[in-house]
């Protein structure tokens, strides 16, 4: 309840700060993403677990404070879970959230190809949670894994990429970057689960 306070509470001053931008402000744009998430979990006791390939895609506003630093609030849908396997048996958890990244961005100001670098909180809400169980490739049974996950997951996310300036008004960009969970998002007894993941994303942002 703390950490989704402390989130809510970014989101305000994000969307504060959005009102009082000077709408004439060339370091204020728009933009969409997409990319992959190479999702796992960190479990207590120790398990040996595999990553999840899934898909992540999303919108932002990237609020210009000053030549060099933004404020990056967003909205997205990442996929996260991992795979174990015992006795020949897989088990797949797959989980899907919204996610409201709170980011600050530090940019190069270079002319045509400006690296950048962006950290800052993440609030995950899920929306969707299985579990599919394979043995010898085949898939032998599919549940409804919600209850046994919590719904709200906090995180930090740390980050690095480079902004293409193509056209009047108009970058693309590429990035990479590391989520950290930070809430145990296990209901079961005994185990402490823990999410991460890393991202490689691309788009493309209009100027305001």
């Amino acid at each position: 309840m703390k950490f989704f306070k402390l989130s809510t509470a970014l989101i305000m001053l994000a969307m504060i700060t959005v009102f009082n931008t000077n709408t004439n402000s060339q370091t204020s744009s728009l933009g969409i993403e997409s990319g992959l998430n190479l999702a796992n979990m960190s479990l207590t006791p120790n398990f040996t677990t595999s990553s999840r390939t899934g898909l992540m895609v999303g919108g932002f506003a990237d609020i210009g404070i000053s030549r060099i630093v933004s404020i990056r609030p967003g909205l997205r849908y990442v996929m996260k879970g991992f795979s174990t396997t015992g006795n020949g048996v897989t088990f797949n958890e797959k989980l899907s959230y919204l996610e409201l990244p709170m980011l600050i961005k530090a940019s190069i100001p270079l002319n045509h190809v400006k690296p950048f670098f962006a950290a800052g909180p993440t609030l995950g809400i899920q929306l969707s949670a299985s579990e599919e169980i394979t043995n010898g490739g085949q898939v032998v049974q599919t549940n409804d894994a919600g209850t046994s996950w919590e719904t709200i997951d906090f995180g930090l996310y740390f980050g690095s990429g480079l902004d293409f300036h193509v056209a009047d008004n108009i970058d693309v960009f590429a990035g990479f970057g590391y989520t950290l969970g930070l809430t145990n998002v296990s209901k079961i007894q005994g185990i402490e689960s823990k999410n991460n993941g890393i991202q490689v994303t691309s788009g493309v942002k209009f100027d305001l």
